[in-house]
């Protein structure tokens, strides 16, 4: 009888048919599992970097203080920095129009300490023309800005 078990070999080729597919299906999960679990972790990491972020951006508060020009086309404008954070001015946009890197002489990129003034000094990319009211917008590097009607 025993000998007869030891002949018959078309049991054990299915047990071990079924040990490598219940094996291939760990794996696969295994596999599945570790891929979520870092897809996962990624976008968790960007949520709480966006999340900073924001919370950096909301800390950062700058005011139009002061806006005038000594010749037709050179500007002053003075900005403070009433936030929590300290405050770099990233663009100054005047009616919609960037004033371009290199029109700056001062003030832009330069860190300003929570409470201080910055006077920030640069060509218009517009003519000012007297009577004229023009939108001044002062962005900072984090995003926040703010933004002045000013008439010359």
């Amino acid at each position: 009888m025993s000998r007869s078990f030891i002949r018959d070999k078309r049991g054990v080729s299915e047990i071990i048919a079924s040990l490598i597919i219940i094996l291939i299906a760990a794996v696969a999960g295994v596999a599945l599992y570790s891929y979520s679990l870092s897809a996962f972790s990624s976008s968790s990491n960007s949520f709480q970097i966006e999340t900073s972020q924001k919370e950096e951006r909301a800390r950062e508060r700058l005011l139009i203080t002061t806006v005038w020009n000594s010749t037709s086309d050179y500007m002053n404008v003075t900005v403070l920095n009433y936030g929590k954070n300290e405050l770099v001015i990233d663009a100054v946009y005047i009616n919609g129009i960037q004033v371009s890197a290199s029109a700056y002489t001062d003030g832009r990129g330069v860190p300003v300490a929570k409470g201080n003034l910055i006077s920030v000094k640069f060509t218009s990319p517009v003519s000012i023309v007297s009577g004229q009211s023009y939108e001044i917008i002062v962005v900072g590097e984090r995003g926040s800005r703010d933004v002045v009607y000013w008439e010359v």
